[in-house]
């Protein structure tokens, strides 16, 4: 007993630090590819405040974590297991009469319990980040760029003002040969200011520009009280003038979270199946809908014609043009077209309806396997790369991170592919999430009964010795 525990300690003490390094590796890696990069045209320009980054930085580092959870498993077990295999202390372990299985077990308790708390990360804590971030995004992507004057060009992305500034100070704080046109008072160019010179800033709160202008002039044109017809013009000079231009388009403004909360990633998995179910009883209804509608519009209709037609003479159609019944007979016809399109309207709008609901019960669908099947594949996972770090025999940096990120890459692959035929129909959103890891199960099983018996699939010298014989067989004959 005491041998068993000396044991698992061990194992547990040489999986552990791989995986928490490899763990924080591939979150950093993803983390910098998936929002630095794929998002960085959204940041750049607006003044965000260094919080708001911040925030949005820690729900996608947050999100990032289950996705690569199975990598780290992956490459800790390999890297763990190939270690102990390079040093020889598997071997002295299966001598002493323990088997792979019981050698392993520790680390496999440990990888049960970590997908038991990846499926309850999943279903608890990731949809508040996926709220909460996806809900940040949007508001840093509807804000406005950040203010952004440049010399000799007028600038006329703030709501009813026009500014040029002619040059900028090397410090950029100092501006002059200022141009200011201000519609605020949608009468058109009412109120012109010119300043040979100025300083912009703005308030604390950033919701206005403060302009302070020195040395110009300001012009402003009105409407008589008197008369609409006159107008009255005026001027003044000044040394000094303090102008506040309003920046509340430029302000980040927060949307309210339950314009998302309906979206699969915020749901978990019981809300999803009372999503689903209400789903199903939407498609329902629009099945019960579009044939009531196609009974009532259509069939009903011709179906009465049909029964008319004893009252429809059969005579000549070109002899309608001569008589007084071509007005009746243009009618029926443009009646049978009104009808006809009437039907195919309506059957186009419910199809459409169905098409819809029907994409969103993918997605839900899919969102509910997902929680589950990141659990898994952590579990299958460990069962190639225990098995393969015991075959190779090798640990460290070197080879086990290039056959870990092999497989990795193999079951990531796999996964895009197979979720592109369900998003297409193809396969049923169950079959398509759960396929990657039905193809790895063999794999597994086979590697693990092959470590246990200690195979040398991944020994070259065997192959070589085989091709040798088999040349010599044939050199004989």
């Amino acid at each position: 007993m005491v041998f068993l525990k000396k044991l698992h300690t061990l194992t547990l003490r040489s999986f552990l630090p791989p995986f928490f390094a490899t763990l924080f590796i591939s979150v950093f890696l993803l983390f910098l590819a998936q929002i630095v990069i794929t998002y960085l045209d959204d940041f750049i320009g607006k003044g965000l405040k260094t919080i708001d980054l911040m925030r949005l930085f820690a729900y996608a580092w947050i999100a990032i974590i289950p996705q690569c959870i199975p990598l780290a498993v992956l490459l800790a077990s390999i890297m763990s297991f190939g270690n102990m295999a390079e040093n020889y202390e598997l071997a002295a372990m299966k001598s002493s009469g323990l088997s792979l299985f019981k050698i392993v077990k520790a680390v496999f308790v440990l990888v049960l319990i970590l997908a038991g708390l990846t499926f309850l990360f999943n279903n608890f804590v990731l949809p508040i980040v996926h709220l909460k971030s996806t809900t940040l995004l949007y508001d840093i992507r509807q804000k406005k760029p950040a203010v952004n004057i440049k010399e000799g060009i007028f600038y006329n992305a703030i709501d009813n003002y026009s500014l040029r500034v002619g040059k900028k100070s090397p410090k950029k704080d100092v501006l002059y040969d200022l141009y200011i046109y201000d519609h605020s008072s949608h009468l058109g160019n009412t109120v012109q200011m010119y300043s040979e010179s100025g300083k912009i800033t703005t308030t604390a709160d950033t919701s206005a520009l403060v302009l302070i202008l020195r040395d110009g002039n300001r012009y402003e044109e009105g409407t008589s009280i008197n008369s609409s017809s006159k107008h009255t013009f005026s001027q003044l000079n000044y040394k000094q003038l303090q102008v506040n231009i309003p920046l509340e388009d430029f302000k980040m403004k927060r949307t309210s979270e339950e314009l998302f909360k309906g979206h699969g990633e915020m749901l978990n998995v019981w809300q999803i199946d009372s999503v689903i179910d209400s789903t199903k009883r939407i498609l329902n209804r629009r099945f019960d809908n579009l044939k009531s509608q196609s009974l009532i519009s259509f069939y009903s209709r011709t179906s009465a014609l049909q029964n008319k037609k004893d009252s429809f003479p059969n005579v000549n159609v070109l002899a309608f043009y001569d008589s007084l019944k071509y007005d009746q007979f243009n009618m029926a016809i443009q009646n049978a077209l009104n009808i006809s399109r009437t039907a195919a309207g309506n059957i186009d709008n419910y199809s459409l309806g169905l098409e819809n609901e029907d994409r969103q019960l993918k997605q839900y669908l899919m969102e509910w396997h997902k929680k589950i099947v990141v659990c898994f594949a952590c579990i299958i996972l460990f069962f190639i790369g225990a098995p393969l770090g015991a075959i190779i025999k090798k640990g460290g940096l070197g080879l086990p991170v290039i056959v870990s990120v092999i497989f990795f890459l193999a079951y990531y692959i796999l996964t895009e592919m197979f979720n592109s035929l369900a998003i297409d129909s193809i396969l049923p959103p169950w079959q398509a999430l759960w396929a990657p890891l039905l193809i790895f199960l063999p794999i597994s099983v086979f590697l693990t009964i092959k470590a246990a018996n200690d195979s040398v699939i991944f020994d070259a010298t065997i192959y070589y010795t085989w091709a040798g014989k088999l040349f010599r067989k044939k050199e004989r004959v």
